[in-house]
């Protein structure tokens, strides 16, 4: 580490260690919580704007009175996942597996046939934000959504009503920044949002979340300076007040596999896609009906090399994460925290969804399994640091609940 120490890494640590290493998982989260306009996002990346004529890592704050907001919520820098448990879940862990902890598993899909039409899989998480929001416990939603754009290019968007959630159902396996829409919720006054990402999204805003504001008053700036920078270290993740993480083994480039594959290779037109899965093959569903099919190992080629860097499958800091897992039709539900217990009971309760324990499905559990070692496996140690940076060198054994 540079300026920063091991649990308050620098801007210059995350410049070097993580930009320019090739680790940027692109999630814009340094860029949303910089308190002084230092850095914005440009292809996809951080960048120092403050100085044209300076190095890629300097940052005039960090370097003369402290700041490094940005830096605390990266990803890629420690600490990570693992590390992050006990903050996360204290003592309260009732059970652990290889994919995190969890109070709960099942397999669920939702009982609107209006839903289930337009989202993916069992439409679980678009039944729980629409339900949510019914009951006033959230007043919007960040999500992914085309926006009105037809080219299956979805941006970061907030959506505040059923209409809207309902519409951003789907997954379009490109990488889409959503935590750069918490500005926008911010703005608009939202103060209970319910956040959907991947793995490392999800994790920026637990490191928001549990990273301890004392280390910004370090004796050499006002308090204006300090309550500045407060406000942007954790203001965001306080108006989050659900946690919502999808599976992910990786997203694929947009231009690659949309654009040059899709429509330039196979000839479909993209206006003419109506969704994506991804079950053994990439499913491209067109809208008259036809599904065409791309082999995952031809797809492999137009897989984000950012996306190597990530060792955590299942989202395993949400309050629930979902995934298919092999499930067709069907949604693996992981319920990891108290706060996600009590919604997804209430919507239980309320007959909402139909749900059968995760004991009937055994061999996706399985995939669960193998495929959360997979992803710890392939990740390349960073220079300078060891195999416990990334990953426990020990996994806890697979349980099953209780």
């Amino acid at each position: 580490m540079s300026r920063g120490n091991m649990n308050n890494p620098s801007f210059k640590d995350m410049m070097n260690e993580v930009v320019a290493y090739g680790s940027c998982c692109e999630c814009g989260t340094c860029v949303l919580v910089c308190p002084h306009n230092v850095i914005d996002y440009i292809n996809s990346k951080p960048q120092q704007v403050a100085k044209k004529s300076a190095p890629f890592d300097y940052c005039g704050i960090s370097e003369g009175i402290g700041c490094d907001v940005c830096a605390q919520a990266c990803p890629r820098l420690y600490p990570r996942e693992h590390h992050l448990r006990d903050a996360v879940f204290g003592a309260d862990k009732p059970y652990q597996a290889n994919f995190g902890v969890y109070r709960r598993i099942v397999v669920a899909r939702c009982n609107d046939s209006g839903i289930l039409k337009l989202c993916q899989d069992g439409g679980v998480v678009t039944a729980l934000l629409v339900w949510a929001l019914r009951k006033g416990i959230i007043d919007g939603a960040v999500v992914s959504a085309l926006d009105g754009n037809t080219r299956c290019n979805p941006v970061p968007k907030v959506v505040t009503t059923e209409e809207e959630i309902i519409a951003a159902g789907g997954s379009w396996y490109t990488y889409v920044p959503n935590n750069l829409a918490l500005a926008d919720a911010m703005e608009r006054g939202l103060k209970k949002v319910a956040f959907v990402g991947v793995p490392c999204q999800v994790t920026p805003l637990r490191k928001l979340e549990t990273v301890d504001p004392g280390f910004l008053d370090n004796g050499r700036k006002k308090e204006k300076h300090i309550s500045q920078q407060r406000k942007f270290l954790k203001g965001f993740s306080e108006i989050v007040r659900l946690n919502l993480g999808l599976f992910c083994t990786e997203v694929f480039s947009y231009e690659g596999l949309m654009v040059g594959k899709i429509e330039g290779e196979m000839g479909i037109p993209l206006e003419d896609v109506r969704k994506f899965n991804v079950k053994g093959e990439v499913l491209i569903y067109k809208k008259d009906g036809d599904v065409a099919k791309v082999s995952l190992k031809e797809s492999q080629e137009y897989v984000r090399p950012e996306c190597h860097h990530c060792a955590d499958f299942s989202a395993e800091l949400a309050d629930i994460s979902f995934g298919g897992a092999g499930l067709m039709g069907w949604t693996i539900v992981v319920i990891r925290t108290p706060r996600g217990e009590e919604a997804f009971s209430q919507l239980e309760s309320e007959g909402l969804l139909e749900i059968h324990p995760i004991e009937e499905y055994e061999r996706n559990r399985k995939i669960v399994v193998r495929l959360t070692r997979k992803q710890r496996e392939r990740v390349p140690i960073p220079p300078g640091k060891d195999e416990s940076f990334i990953r426990e060198p020990a996994s806890p054994a697979p349980s099953l609940q209780k």
